[in-house]
């Protein structure tokens, strides 16, 4: 109650002492909540990392330990990258909120252009490490030499990252990634958006597991964590980047009622090696909108750029990401992708497709299978409306357990050379699961994911992805109307193409 609070204080006064400060109806001597107030011009701190370095000595105090604190900062351009380090002595970030005070993101900005970090220029524009349950809202972070807002963990002993949230954000124009965790249990990134980065705007990669040993290998694996802390993606949207939505080797990832349009790719969960804890899987991709996905960021006249230089080189070739798809699974393992509206991507408008470990190793632990996944109830192509390109439905036939159901009733299928039938590639739910040991990473028979003695075959994953030049991708992409027709308020965005910038034959 606050009127003892009140009592005590008209008393204090009476009697000519100060009464202490108390946070609003808390009731307490000790405020339940501390405020450290960031703005350009009359405030105790002009920058974020002035206020946060003060929040995290004020909570590692004893007495402060079950204060909740709050960095509130008002409209203005920031020009900073701000480190929240938990892994720093004397110093408690758990449960640290930094927060823009209007709710409007585009007015407190986070800006890279020239700023500086300990090393040069700042490469993030908050980045939070081994910190548990920090919340980051109301905020614009723009142009860093890596990512938007990062939160993550490294596999060291004791370092740990759980529970975060962002909402409200905005990111564009960084190099990396906007919305990034990665080796972290659990969170939220809702209510967000980013566009122009050269990889993807939203990131959870890296899922770590119960045990630093955990293997999908063997016929008793048990699951990556028993008892799973999922992340939520949920009312974002996502446009005009490389990658909408990527997450190497993410697990339990809830991806909802989002949009994801004129990115190159619009979700795209993978299995590489360059991430621990492989594959990706257990993730539900649900009731998002998922469309005109042919931004050629390989095109000189691009807003943006990828980052990467390609992912590495396969039969000879140079592998990049597939553009022109709405959703892939690559190496993915009992996900489901159900109920999304995907239409008007110029390739495929869902694909999955597994990397092989056998023969040619494009994953050293053959664990980039696709396996057990469901792809059922969605709704493909506008029903004719805005149709998908080549095929709605695009697999390899490698892996097992995968199975197709319930989705647009006129989806086109691609049928590989015809060896193999439609009902084999693309078996009805139910499936019996497999184990990732019984399922294979290759198959040479379909056409499907490559062709012995015609490795550029576009027709085929490795040929498609391995077009070179990267940006001739587009030469087989299927336009099957003259225009988008109108979808809620969005418009399609492609890049223009050069004269003789593309070599199609």
């Amino acid at each position: 109650m606050a009127v003892p609070a009140l009592v005590l204080g008209l008393c204090l006064a009476l009697t000519g002492l100060a009464a202490p400060a108390l946070a609003k109806g808390t009731g307490s001597k000790q405020a339940k909540t501390k405020v450290f107030e960031v703005c350009k011009h009359g405030c105790k701190f002009n920058t974020i990392q002035k206020a946060v370095n003060a929040a995290g000595s004020f909570k590692f105090q004893k007495a402060n330990a079950k204060v909740k604190v709050t960095v509130a900062v008002k409209p203005g351009k920031y020009v900073e990258g701000v480190v929240v380090d938990g892994t720093e002595k004397k110093v408690d970030f758990d449960g640290l909120t930094i927060e823009g005070t209007t709710k409007n993101r585009r007015k407190t900005i986070l800006e890279g252009k020239n700023a500086k970090g300990e090393l040069g220029a700042a490469q993030n524009g908050i980045e939070a490490i081994s910190v548990d349950g920090i919340v980051l809202k109301n905020m614009w972070a723009r142009n860093y030499q890596s990512n938007g807002f990062f939160v993550h963990a490294s596999n060291e002993e004791g370092e740990h990252c759980d529970g975060y949230t962002m909402d409200n954000l905005l990111a564009s124009d960084n190099r990396s990634y906007g919305l990034f965790a990665k080796n972290c249990y659990g969170g939220k990134m809702v209510n967000s958006a980013g566009y122009h980065q050269g990889d993807s705007a939203f990131y959870v990669g890296e899922t770590p597991c119960d045990k630093k040993s955990w293997t999908v290998h063997g016929t008793t694996a048990v699951p990556c964590q028993k008892k799973p802390q999922w992340t939520l993606l949920k009312n974002d949207k996502s446009y005009e980047n490389v990658l909408g939505f990527s997450g190497t080797n993410s697990k339990y990832v809830k991806i909802v009622e989002s949009a994801f349009y004129n990115n190159g790719i619009g979700i795209a969960p993978n299995t590489l090696d360059s991430e621990g804890y492989e594959p990706n899987g257990w993730n539900i991709i649900e009731r998002n909108d998922v469309f005109w996905n042919n931004y050629n960021y390989f095109l000189a006249g691009a807003a943006f750029h990828t980052v990467s230089g390609g992912l590495g080189q396969l039969a000879g070739e140079t592998v990049n990401y597939p553009t022109g798809v709405g959703i892939i699974l690559y190496g993915s393992a009992n996900t489901v992708v159900r109920h999304n509206n995907v239409f008007g991507n110029y390739k495929w408008g869902i694909a999955s497709f597994s990397g092989p470990g056998e023969e040619f190793v494009a994953n050293e632990g053959s664990e980039a299978k696709n396996v057990n996944n469901q792809i059922v109830e969605n709704v493909l192509g506008r029903e004719g409306a805005d149709p998908n390109g080549e095929y709605d439905l695009w697999n390899d036939d490698t892996g097992g357990g995968n199975c197709w159901s319930g989705n647009s009733a006129n989806s086109s299928f691609a049928p590989g050379n015809g060896k193999v039938p439609l009902s084999q590639i693309y078996p009805a739910c139910p499936q019996p699961e497999v184990s990732y040991d019984q399922a294979r990473s290759i198959n040479t028979t379909a056409g499907l994911q490559l062709i012995f003695g015609d490795f550029s075959n576009p027709s085929t994953i490795l040929g498609y992805a391995g077009t070179g030049p990267a940006q001739n991708q587009q030469c087989t992409w299927v336009r099957r109307i003259a225009a988008h027709p109108p979808f809620q308020k969005y418009t399609p965005v492609e890049v223009a193409a050069l004269p003789g910038e593309l070599s199609c034959k």
